[in-house]
């Protein structure tokens, strides 16, 4: 290749590539992390959806609040979604509305007693105030009586015994000393004081001189003079109420008399109008009567609110809308759209960081391989800004292809791996070619022809098994596989523009600041192969024997220990709205009720239908209304919209539309059932019979060999067996995850791609070797002894650029990082090395059989 021409392709390379990597950066801007964005119109969930005129949401968010101290929180919670305007259902706004009603019930009872009570409170009132005064003038006139009697008894009895005259008893005192010598004291007493003071000697009648001073004498002698005025009863009445007193008498005779509830309050109405303390007394003393029989409600007894709490640790809010000024140490909402949110936010914020780490350990790895500092730099360089074109180019189509987030992440170890591995063999075989004695132009053509039908090969079935999700219905499916075509074909563009154009300028000084001659990249690992490839001719039935009774035990292995999950949260890391989902999940089923299924039916739902939906498995409610010429049945299911039950339900309603009529079935188990069946039943069922086909097919055209495409399809397929069963006994059984739906669908199409990429080198390179005139043995030896240790050093390369994605926080890249990386080096350092030499020196005379060879 002359210099000129090598500066110009150089330059347009460069031109082309650096036009595009200025725009890698926006592609960021335009990924689409939702599938449901890049969905075709037939598919059922989106007829619905058209039909709902909208992609339809509850609107509630679930916000998971952490204990203790939940009450507070609540409160703060609830102040905090007041202020932003959000309306809300928490345990406390219950509790606040049940508490408003318990109140008003509380006040209503109160009242109505109370003036109930006061009425009648009144009433004892008036009639104890009328009894209080009659009694009053009765104890007053016993009393004057009594003092009356008192005084007539000194004024009689008195004067004669102690001889007091006074100018009242001086006339009583001259009658009495005439008629007591002649009667005696008793009856000269009675005579003398009613010719003193008239008649009043029947006042004294049965009073003597030993009795005239009791109590009792004064008492007979009162009632004498009551009995002028009143009747035998009342005088009784008036002592007895003059003995106890008004209020005490009234208070025994009101106990006995007033119904139960009045008696307490009888001491204020008694002589004294003091109802608004007894009412006052009467409210405090009914509250807290009936407080103690019926305490008011709290979050944890009323039944509506005590399903939203898990004791002291967790309560579920339901809000409308999406808060932000949450604090998220304990406020944790929960909804598809914050967790594909944060999803994205992992995304954006990882693929920059775990692109440069890739760099820095290809950058390291080829140091080691090339043991030089020219040749990696250059290599590095022009996959770097062959990745950037890519993420620029990614953008440039993304109006009409929108890119889907996968491809950007998955394509960076693609583009790295593929483009390594193509520049490890031009420059490897460039320098074996220069240490065998060629110039550097022939050096370079011989390089360029092998790569002709070595790299071409490896690229077009690269891009084949990659590319074969373009032809899924689903556009984000489509996305990715475009994307990975395009992967492939700026690969491919670099390898057969740019390396040979830095050969044909710089030539031996790509391998500074060592000498052509010192690089001998099959020597390093050639001793190992070697014995491997020895032992691989001599015991080749053993070698398969032992492959296929390992590959058989562990395709068993893989069938009944393989538990795929569609639900893309469990390949998330455990975030907060993760965790706060399982919460929900756990404790709060029947009130998230997270997921929401749509029925468009073209006609009115009979009611068998409708009572079968609440036989369902994990059924909340529904409801039913119509739109747009359908009844739409909205039904609600305790399962998250990424749950891999969904499928469950989809599959159940399916049955009743088998059973009732056809129905649209769309929203969450819609789906869910489009990605699971779309995707990956597609894929297995279809899809990769067709990368297998189009594998087989170029490399029966490249190779022309029936055969060699097969068996090498088969050890490929070996390596996935043996990769996918790592995968399920590390992220399954020893640290509980289970395996992701798309992690096998990744998985087999980077390995046939990535694996047959070794193969093609090794097959091709033994191809060669037998044109040249070699025999089988001999060309399967030197084959795997010059670009074994090649394949190897890709290999390794692969690994670790596989093994850059494991630092994901994403388990399904983790898995895919984690599984490619030790098939390819498991490829590499044992299948092609040891099970491709066994499996070719066993078919030795049909290797290269084909059937449209001349003569």
């Amino acid at each position: 290749m002359r210099a000129t021409r090598a500066y110009l392709l150089l330059a347009l390379w460069m031109a082309l590539y650096l036009f595009l990597a200025l725009h890698a950066d926006k592609v960021f801007g335009v990924l689409v992390y939702s599938e449901q964005q890049l969905m075709p119109n037939d598919v059922e969930p989106e007829i619905v959806d058209r039909i709902l005129g909208q992609h339809n949401s509850t609107g509630v968010t679930p916000i998971v609040v952490y204990g203790p101290n939940l009450a507070e929180k609540l409160k703060e919670l609830n102040a905090t979604l007041s202020a932003e305007g959000y309306d809300a259902i928490s345990p406390l706004t219950i509790e606040q509305i049940a508490l408003n009603i318990y109140w008003e019930n509380i006040n209503n009872t109160i009242n109505n007693y109370t003036q109930y009570f006061s009425n009648n409170l009144n009433k004892l009132y008036i009639i104890l105030n009328n009894e209080c005064i009659g009694l009053n003038e009765l104890v007053s006139a016993y009393k004057a009586a009594l003092n009356n009697a008192t005084t007539l008894l000194y004024a009689t009895y008195g004067a004669a015994l102690f001889n007091v005259s006074t100018p009242q008893t001086a006339e009583f005192l001259a009658y009495y000393r005439r008629y007591v010598g002649e009667y005696g004291v008793d009856e000269a007493v009675r005579l003398a004081a009613d010719e003193a003071y008239g008649n009043v000697s029947w006042l004294l009648a049965n009073i003597t001189w030993r009795n005239w001073a009791s109590q009792e004498a004064a008492e007979l002698v009162a009632r004498r003079i009551l009995s002028l005025k009143l009747n035998a009863t009342l005088i009784s009445l008036a002592a007895n109420v003059s003995q106890i007193g008004v209020e005490k008498y009234l208070y025994y005779k009101a106990v006995e008399e007033a119904p139960p509830p009045l008696r307490p309050y009888i001491p204020y109405v008694l002589c004294a109008n003091r109802t608004q303390e007894a009412v006052a007394a009467f409210r405090q003393q009914l509250l807290a009567d009936i407080m103690k029989s019926h305490p008011p409600p709290t979050m944890y007894s009323i039944p509506q609110a005590a399903q939203m709490l898990y004791g002291d640790e967790y309560a579920v809010v339901l809000v409308q809308g999406t808060a932000t000024q949450l604090n998220y140490s304990w406020a944790v909402p929960v909804s598809s759209d914050i967790l594909l949110s944060q999803f994205t936010h992992i995304v954006t914020s990882e693929v920059p960081e775990i692109d440069k780490t890739t760099a820095l350990v290809l950058f390291a790895v080829l140091l080691f391989v090339f043991g030089t500092l020219a040749a990696p730099i250059a290599i590095l360089a022009e996959i770097g800004l062959s990745y950037l074109a890519l993420l620029g180019l990614l953008y440039l189509i993304s109006p009409y292809i929108p890119p889907y987030y996968l491809a950007v992440y998955v394509a960076a170890p693609i583009v790295f791996a593929l483009g390594v591995d193509y520049n490890l063999l031009m420059l490897g075989r460039y320098a074996e070619e220069r240490n065998k004695g060629a110039d550097k132009e022939e050096a370079i053509a011989r390089s360029m022809a092998f790569a002709k039908r070595a790299v071409l090969a490896s690229g077009l079935v690269a891009a084949s098994a990659l590319g074969s999700f373009a032809l899924s219905r689903l556009l984000f499916m489509q996305t990715i596989g475009i994307s990975f075509i395009l992967s492939v074909a700026l690969v491919l563009f670099t390898t057969f523009v740019a390396t040979p154009s830095l050969l044909s300028i710089f030539g031996d000084k790509l391998f500074w600041p060592r000498k052509i001659e010192e690089i001998r990249l099959h020597e390093g690992r050639a001793g190992l192969l070697s014995r491997l490839v020895d032992i691989a001719l001599s015991r080749s039935k053993l070698i398969i024997v032992i492959f296929t009774i390992i590959t058989i035990f562990l395709s068993i292995f893989i069938l009944k220990n393989i538990k795929i999950t569609t639900n893309y949260v469990n390949a998330m890391p455990e975030i907060p709205a993760k965790q706060a989902m399982g919460v929900l999940l756990t404790y709060f089923r029947n009130i998230s009720a997270l997921s929401v299924t749509y029925l468009a039916v073209p006609y009115k739902p009979p009611q068998a239908l409708l009572e079968d939906l609440t036989k369902l498995p994990y059924y909340v409610n529904y409801t039913v209304s119509y739109k747009n010429n359908y009844y739409i049945i909205t039904l609600k299911t305790s399962l998250s919209d990424t749950s891999d039950k969904l499928l469950q339900v989809y599959n159940d309603l399916a049955q009743l539309r088998d059973k009732y009529g056809f129905f649209y079935i769309g929203g969450a188990a819609g789906w869910k059932n489009v990605y699971y069946n779309y995707i990956f039943v597609y894929f297995w069922s279809t899809q990769i019979y067709i990368i297998i086909f189009f594998v087989i097919f170029i490399l029966s055209i490249v190779l022309r060999s029936i055969f060699t495409p097969l068996r090498l399809v088969a050890t490929v397929l070996m390596s996935f067996v043996f990769g996918l069963a790592l995968d399920i006994a590390v992220f399954q059984i020893a640290l509980g995850q289970l395996t992701y739906w798309l992690q096998p669908v990744i998985l087999s199409s980077l390995l046939i791609a990535v694996g047959t990429d070794y193969d093609v080198f090794i097959v091709s390179r033994i191809r060669e070797e037998v044109e040249r005139g070699l025999d089988e043995k001999a060309a399967i030896r030197t084959a795997i002894m010059t670009t074994g240790p090649i394949v190897t050093g890709a290999a390794l390369i692969l690994a670790l650029a596989f093994l850059s994605i494991v630092e994901s926080q994403l388990t399904v890249l983790q898995q895919v990082g984690l599984t490619v990386a030790f098939a390819a080096m498991f490829d590499a350092y044992v299948v092609r090395p040891l099970l491709v030499p066994a499996i070719m020196n066993m078919l030795s005379k049909y290797n290269w059989w084909w059937p449209f060879r001349r003569g």
